[in-house]
């Protein structure tokens, strides 16, 4: 890592100088150089945004930043995708970066650093300058749209108090996910890791008890539910809040994503349909371009996972039926994707 004193002179304003990592405890985060391109393909801004090239940075003290970031200076919208994880929104994500002036940037380690450590004040100090340092750009970036990792959703009343855009909740319904999520050991296992930061806002009687993976998750999945109809009915936040099913951006990609586009404040090209069209990301994985993946594989591995794991799901719904009762969240029954 370079000096500090070698900061580049617009590194305030500029996205060319990524925040990728800090250590709270240390007081120390790591600045790295990108270029458009670099954003453009990642899907994770993590460890594996750096493996196509060698990307040189800084290290820097917590001090240092705060500096080179005074006085402030106006920054651009910036705007959220907060979502329920596994759900579609590497994809909207990619579908807005196509749209003119926009800087798509898809899961910054340093928001999920915040999320975990929301109780920690060596942590928290760090809240200003992230989100300082999202809200910068290239020449022609007109709007940022952030798409964090899932788990920072936990924490996105926080981030919108301080952050004045707006921002969306992308989901899918119970029974998808929890298909979704059961299909995959790994996948199953690292969402119910994150149940203390997801349900830390609910408090140990917020919420009925579940026992089971498939009451674990649908509990999961339920308290992402409750905590943005709880910002949608906050006054502060009015109008700057909406929800999305996939399953709607699926059946209508051009149609969704230019209402999501319209709230944010971005402009919609005449020909939008044909570049989604055009743009193959329908084909594709949306993490991974190299797999195809589109629509009815989805359908046909979600079939599957619901015949392998019907005795979980149904464990899922069970529960979320009985809570919604519990709750008195019934407008939310819709949601959870029963048949009949």
């Amino acid at each position: 890592m370079s000096p500090t004193r070698r900061l580049p002179p617009d590194f305030s304003h500029s996205a060319a100088f990524p925040l990728f990592a800090f250590d709270a405890a240390a007081g120390r985060g790591w600045v790295l150089h990108f270029e458009p391109q670099d954003y453009r393909r990642a899907s994770f801004l993590d460890q594996r945004a750096l493996d196509h090239r060698k990307v040189s940075g800084w290290e820097l003290s917590i001090a240092e930043i705060e500096a080179a970031l005074a006085p402030p200076e106006p920054g651009l919208p910036l705007h959220w995708i907060f979502h329920i994880g596994h759900c579609g929104s590497s994809l909207v994500s990619k579908f807005l970066d196509m749209l003119t002036g926009v800087l798509g940037l898809r899961e910054p380690l340093p928001l999920l650093s915040l999320a975990h450590g929301v109780a920690d004040p060596a942590t928290q100090r760090w809240q200003g300058p992230v989100l300082r340092l999202l809200n910068r750009g290239f020449g022609d970036t007109q709007a940022v749209v952030v798409k964090p990792t899932s788990a920072v959703t936990a924490i996105a009343g926080r981030l919108l108090a301080q952050a004045p855009g707006r921002a969306c909740l992308l989901w899918i319904d119970l029974r998808s996910w929890l298909a979704t999520m059961l299909r995959d050991e790994g996948l199953r296992d690292d969402t119910l890791a994150g149940e203390p930061l997801r349900l830390a806002e609910f408090g140990p009687e917020g919420l009925p008890p579940a026992s089971g993976d498939g009451a674990r998750l649908a509990r999961l999945w339920l308290a992402e539910q409750l905590r943005w109809r709880r910002l949608v009915a906050d006054p502060a936040l009015a109008g700057r809040l909406i929800d999305l099913d996939f399953a709607e951006v699926l059946a209508d990609p051009a149609g969704q994503t230019a209402r999501l586009a319209v709230h944010y404040g971005l402009t919609v090209p005449e020909d939008w349909a044909a570049r989604i069209a055009d743009s193959g990301l329908l084909q594709r994985y949306a993490k991974d371009p190299r797999q195809a993946f589109d629509a009815d594989v989805r359908e046909r591995e979600l079939a599957a996972a619901a015949q392998a794991h019907a005795a979980q799901i149904a464990q899922g719904l069970d529960w979320a039926g009985a809570a919604l009762e519990t709750l008195d969240a019934q407008a939310l029954r819709a949601r959870l994707g029963l048949r009949g």
